[in-house]
């Protein structure tokens, strides 16, 4: 009876997650921008490009491109497409992309050599039922531990969100894998005891997303130990043998995330330096990571000039002021901080998890914006997406919580007034 039961609970789990995957991908899709950076995209097309029409790509190190059209002097992201529809446009010409390895570029240069039709839009759905997918899987560990409230504010607000729509079917960023470290980090939250085998995933996660691109990478690799730090910080007070437990899992989580990143930037540098690893690595930090960070703006062109100078400061402002994402997260940070006030003043207890929850997420979220500081600045419509990462998904579901509170231990009163309300209404149409 009881293995009829527990094959029946895990056929509903599978029914339940296929329906909330197919749901949130429909969504996604149906609100992305078509046109939504296809300069980067482009990159990983050019690839496609390559399979499809046998191009000898037989010198290339990295798995991104740019391929140029007949009558271009320079590369315009329209190029890959025109060729994508017209093989015959190619001129001969096309030029690695060295800023990554381009891992993402070589998986689809492999799966075009199938050659069907309509091969860039299977990829874009592909991609949209991928992060779909593990979006609904971190929906259900989110059930697992917080409950039904958390899961549904996470699961809606993903799915809405104009932001991830855009990113969901783009085949450089593929958004899928920036979410996969959360994703194990609660499952090692709920399953602690069986954490060992699931060391070697944040390992090969971290590898994965650092090879298809260094963006965002401080947020995806934190949001891997969000919840385990969280959860040690719960635990701390009343059961520090867990809490303990929990603080060397986020440790070892940490070292094995920092070693897929390493290994990375290794293989990189050895490719950059034409086997010469420590070359290599200089031409990567003085090209491109002082570039998109925090390098002397005399040694870069123009266009780096103020995203170079400006302060940690202005670029919080610039996403939290002029984004549509940054607003959101902007009026959830000014209605925490007013529950946060109040409760003070009245001397009520504040919900432990719920603020455990929100300052941990939104550090998570903003540190791509003080480490990546200069790409964060020039790239702000692109990168406002961090705050998707959970920060803006915890805040609604924190803010929501405490409404919900207030509403149970005010309930009689609110009522009362509900009901006086109604009746001053009702004597006012009367009167009239």
């Amino acid at each position: 009876m009881n293995e009829i039961n527990t094959n029946s609970r895990k056929k509903m789990k599978i029914i339940i997650i296929s329906l909330a995957t197919i749901i949130m991908a429909c969504i996604l899709y149906s609100n992305r921008d078509v046109y939504f950076d296809n300069y980067s995209e482009a990159l990983t097309v050019s690839m496609i490009d390559v399979a499809k029409y046998d191009i000898n790509i037989s010198n290339h190190k990295y798995g991104l491109a740019q391929i140029f059209a007949k009558g271009n002097e320079e590369w315009t992201y329209n190029q890959a497409y025109d060729i994508y529809d017209n093989g015959e446009l190619f001129d001969g010409r096309i030029i690695e992309y060295k800023s990554q390895l381009g891992l993402q570029g070589w998986i689809f240069y492999l799966l075009a050599k199938i050659n069907v039709p309509s091969l860039v839009f299977i990829f874009r759905v592909g991609c949209c039922l991928l992060l779909s997918l593990v979006l609904s899987l971190i929906c259900y560990e989110l059930y697992r531990k917080y409950g039904v409230l958390l899961s549904l504010t996470f699961f809606i607000t993903s799915m809405v969100s104009p932001i991830l729509g855009n990113f969901s079917t783009n085949l450089y960023w593929i958004p899928f894998a920036w979410f996969i470290p959360m994703y194990l980090g609660l499952i090692c939250l709920n399953n602690i005891n069986k954490r060992f085998w699931l060391y070697p995933l944040f390992f090969l996660a971290i590898f994965i997303k650092s090879a298809c691109g260094y963006e965002y990478i401080t947020v995806v690799m934190l949001s891997s130990i969000m919840f385990l730090f969280v959860e040690c910080l719960i635990c701390f007070k009343n059961d520090r043998i867990r809490s303990k437990l929990i603080f060397k899992c986020i440790v070892e989580i940490g070292v094995l995330s920092l070693l897929g990143f390493i290994t990375v930037l290794t293989i990189h540098s050895y490719i950059r330096g034409d086997g010469n690893v420590i070359i290599g690595l200089e031409s990567i930090y003085r090209v491109d990571v002082l570039r998109r960070t925090f390098g002397n703006a005399l040694n870069f062109s123009k266009a780096y000039t103020d995203a170079l100078n400006a302060s940690i400061f202005e670029v919080l402002m610039r996403c939290f002021i002029h984004t549509k994402a940054g607003r959101i997260a902007s009026f959830i940070i000014v209605a925490y901080s007013a529950i946060f006030i109040y409760s003070i003043l009245k001397k009520r207890s504040l919900l432990k998890s719920s603020f455990f929850l929100f300052v941990t997420s939104f550090v998570t979220c903003i540190s791509w914006f003080v480490l990546g500081k200069s790409h964060s600045y020039i790239h702000m419509w692109l990168n406002n997406v961090m705050l998707y990462m959970g920060f803006i998904q915890i805040g609604i579901y924190v803010l929501v919580r405490h409404g919900l509170k207030y509403f149970h231990n005010n309930k009689e009163n609110l009522l009362m007034y509900g009901r006086a309300f109604v009746s001053k209404l009702k004597e006012e149409i009367n009167h009239s």
